[in-house]
């Protein structure tokens, strides 16, 4: 390598997601966009408690013409890097909806603690400043000097492998009212803060005697990941994509079958293990199981000059919702709510349901048509690690991996980042954050609103510490509890289907180790067999003893770390099932409690969410 051709450097990922956890312990996130083996010990300590997913950050030498020369180390560059994160959710505005909504065009969001006023509302921000670290294995620096309403929270902290790359480590889940107030709702709770946290990862560089201008990175520090495997039918990394395709990132031409069309079949498939709706619509040996070998040679097969499969593609785009409609589409697919439901008294617009987005929606209509490239050879064997990923491809497929395990949608608020991440002034370049001046004050009055949000110098013109995270839930863990499936009455027909928010982070229904073991028991019967590996049960029975509802959100508070994770299983149950299963682990003294308490839970036939959630969740509808 020709270090001496380097004229740049960047940070990649160029937004990485570290994940909160109860746990000291912690694990480095996905590095490639498809699954890799879980971390060494599994995703919980010895002790049961959920390890915390670590973001490492590296540093790619460019040439002058934008062409990868090699990973800056330890071992060829002199690295510094520096991190400022803070967490200003709660001197920050309600989130009521997505103000880029046309529905929301009226709509005036009130701060939040907005009974607290002038310079006392510095106090609602946790910004421990900047923290600086270099070389390999170098001690750890923690972000633990920052404070709310005078209480120290700590937001993670700096480290770096032997290789002397960043990794950060997020908070451990701690969310509290230093001032004794209660939860009251999913979004907005007064007084309350939680440890998650954002903002820019800075690096020098020196290779020799040359100082080397380095683009800067982002972190996020989000939830926990529940089914750390699964992919949602749409990524932040689609919604990103799609905001600055034909900008700053070159518009899609012709779509690739495996690389374009196969990722959004096969992510609903995958939804089965996670929600009731996805497995009645998607799951094994259903009518739109995507993945069964029959039935994606079809749909992957070359249009020919007959092209007898040109229905089959027809029929199933249509069942997917169209982002340009102008009418809601209760029944088409994906089976999610849209960024507008339950927040808006007007009758049910086409943004109650969930729809992917425009470049999506194109890449299906030319694939429905016949116009794409029929690549499919069978089922790939992706689980290559990062190490031997081309050294030239390494830094987009940091960039991507980081982003395409992280919910694209809906945007209620959202799981890991929200609705601002679609808009181009957000970036100033491919999924780089446009920086705020240091010492900017951002202060838009009583209320936010549509016209202040996408003015030019508006909120979303620029970002600094904490400036993504804060238009999240406040505390994360209100939302996570409440974030179900299933919520009775309008605007979707109430037995139809189940249709849920994020069940590929945040799952609904699952398959439990028990049934699991029953199904992958041969001396069970068949019908045994088979009515176990039907029965999805409640994830979060472990906490449904309590009532009223506000008591399940501080239980979830305190608990968090007790819910299942959704894992892979391999096993030879036969061909009546599937190979595959992912399957509900519970820590064991969750598992315990469970088992100890006859009825607990309820199962996939509970049609809806009880009607005291539904008004915790959407106080206008209900």
């Amino acid at each position: 390598m020709n270090l001496d051709a380097i004229v740049e450097a960047r940070v990649h990922p160029a937004i990485g997601v570290a994940r909160i956890g109860n746990s000291d312990e912690f694990f480095i996130g996905p590095e490639v966009p498809w699954p890799s083996p879980a971390p060494e010990g599994g995703y919980r300590d010895s002790e049961g408690r959920l390890k915390r997913q670590a973001a490492r950050f590296r540093i790619y030498g460019y040439d002058a013409n934008g062409n990868v020369i090699a990973e800056l180390t330890s071992a060829n560059a002199a690295i510094s890097w520096t991190v400022h994160v803070a967490n200003r959710k709660a001197a920050w505005y309600d989130f009521d909806a997505a103000l880029d909504l046309p529905e929301a065009v009226d709509l005036k969001s009130p701060r939040r603690n907005a009974q607290i006023q002038g310079k006392d509302r510095e106090k609602l921000v946790i910004d421990p400043g900047p923290r600086s670290i270099s070389g390999p294995g170098a001690q750890p620096q923690p972000f633990d000097s920052g404070a709310f309403l005078g209480a120290t929270v700590y937001l993670g902290e700096l480290r770096t492998d032997p290789e002397g790359r960043l990794i950060f480590v997020g908070g451990l889940g701690r969310s509290s009212s230093p001032i004794g107030y209660a939860l009251t709702t999913f979004a907005n709770n007064a007084g309350w803060h939680d440890d998650t946290s954002d903002g820019p990862v800075c690096a020098t560089v020196r290779i020799g005697e040359r100082s080397i201008p380095v683009d800067s990175g982002w972190v996020v520090t989000a939830p926990p990941n529940y089914s750390p495997d699964l992919v949602t039918p749409q990524t932040m990394y689609d919604v990103i994509f799609d905001t600055l395709s034909g900008s700053v990132i070159p518009a899609p031409g012709q779509p690739s079958f495996t690389q374009d069309i196969l990722p959004l079949l096969r992510q609903c498939v995958d939804a089965q293990w996670v929600n009731s709706g996805f497995f009645a619509i998607f799951g094994w040996e259903s009518p739109n199981e995507f993945v069964r070998a029959d039935y994606i040679q079809r749909l992957a097969a070359a249009p020919g000059q007959d092209d007898p499969y040109l229905e089959l593609r027809r029929q199933v785009v249509y069942s997917f919702r169209d982002p340009g409609a102008t009418s809601f589409e209760p029944l088409k697919w994906p089976p999610l709510y849209g960024d507008a439901f339950g927040s808006f008294d007007s009758p049910p617009g086409p943004r109650e349901g969930f729809a992917v987005t425009p470049t999506i929606y194109g890449y299906l209509t030319q694939w429905m048509k016949g116009s794409f490239i029929a690549d499919y050879k069978g089922p790939a064997d992706e689980k290559k690690p990062f190490a031997k990923v081309p050294p030239g491809e390494q830094p987009s497929t940091l960039d991507r991996a980081a982003l395409h395990f992280c919910m694209g949608g809906p945007f209620h608020p959202g799981c890991e980042m929200t609705w601002p991440m679609r808009q181009a002034s957000l970036y100033r370049s491919a999924f780089r954050l446009q920086l705020r001046k240091a010492g900017s004050a951002e202060d838009y009055g009583e209320y936010l609103s549509q016209s202040i949000v996408l003015s030019s110098d508006g909120p979303l013109s620029a970002s600094g510490p904490g400036d993504i995270t804060k238009w999240m839930a406040v505390p994360w863990q209100s939302d996570t509890d409440s974030c179900r499936s299933g919520y009775n009455g309008p605007p979707f027909p109430k037995d139809n289907l189940i249709p849920a928010f994020w069940p590929s982070r945040v799952p609904n229904q699952v398959l439990t180790e028990d049934k699991y073991r029953v199904v992958i028991d041969a001396a069970k019967t068949p019908e045994e067999r088979d009515a176990a590996f039907h029965t999805r049960e409640f994830w979060l029975r472990n906490l449904e003893f309590h009532s009223p509802a506000t008591d399940q959100l501080n239980a979830m508070v305190q608990r968090f770390g007790e819910l299942g994770i959704v894992e892979r299983r391999e096993h030879d149950a036969g061909a009546d099932f599937p190979p595959v299963m992912y399957v509900e682990t519970l820590p064991p003294a969750a598992a315990k409690l469970l088992s100890a308490t006859p009825g607990a839970g309820t199962t996939a036939h509970e049609p809806s969410v009880s009607e005291e959630y539904a008004r915790a969740r959407f106080p206008r509808r209900r």
